[in-house]
């Protein structure tokens, strides 16, 4: 049965594309997602594919999640999101015990907010995401922020997003940047003055890169006072 699933994926391949992702994912040497491995599937034909496995044994997921090709990777988390609705308790454990294995930015924005967002949505695991928030793992920081689109997105619940980002608003790493940038823009779309605010509060401490983010919704001119007010606020 695993190798039915991973030749399904293969059989959905482009060998055109692995390059093109190589370079998109960062996997030169000294990048974040340094020696991973494409073969080249597209996230539609992926989720296609693996939703059939996702109630597979979980021994079998977990045997695709350590596999060094990313798409199988990916196949793994993306079962696992379809599996959560059937077995969000059993699901919701392992992704958490595996979360270091979802390891680039894809693997985590296309996973985190359908496991952990909808456990956010219950009202579980808002702990759990502040924990993750201080992890120094990139991808468990990541996946803390991110799952909180789905109570932002879904709900108009923006407080576990204003919570994360208040600890990862000067979080160093590119990334993570993006991401806290990412959400805040989200949160203005549901509550733009709760959004602003934040940005008043937070304006000496975040970088050029989560405003620039963040503001993306605002007018040109909206956009150049809050990037003077930075640059005064620093």
């Amino acid at each position: 049965m695993l190798g039915n699933w991973k030749q399904e994926l293969r059989d959905k391949s482009r060998p055109e594309k692995v390059a093109i992702l190589a370079r998109f994912f960062k996997t030169g040497e000294g990048e974040y997602g340094y020696g991973d491995k494409f073969i080249g599937v597209t996230v539609p034909d992926n989720r296609a594919v693996s939703k059939k496995y996702a109630m597979a044994p979980i021994n079998m997921i977990s045997a695709m999640l350590d596999d060094p090709i990313h798409e199988f990777r990916l196949g793994a988390l993306l079962a696992l999101v379809s599996r959560y609705g059937k077995s969000p308790e059993e699901t919701t454990g392992f992704y958490l015990d595996n979360l270091q294995k979802a390891n680039n930015w894809d693997l985590i924005d296309l996973s985190a907010p359908g496991i952990i967002g909808e456990e956010l949505r219950a009202g579980r695991h808002h702990d759990t995401i502040r924990r993750m928030a201080d992890d120094k793992n990139l991808w468990v920081r990541r996946a803390s922020v991110v799952s909180t689109l789905r109570p932002t997105m879904k709900s108009r619940d923006i407080t576990h997003s204003l919570d994360i980002c208040d600890i990862l608003v000067d979080d160093p790493h590119d990334l993570m940047r993006k991401a806290v940038g990412w959400v805040l823009r989200e949160v203005g779309k549901k509550d733009l003055t709760a959004m602003l605010s934040f940005l008043d509060l937070h304006i000496g401490r975040i970088s050029a890169t989560t405003l620039s983010y963040a503001t993306e919704k605002l007018s040109p001119e909206e956009r150049a006072v809050w990037r003077l007010r930075r640059k005064q606020g620093r």
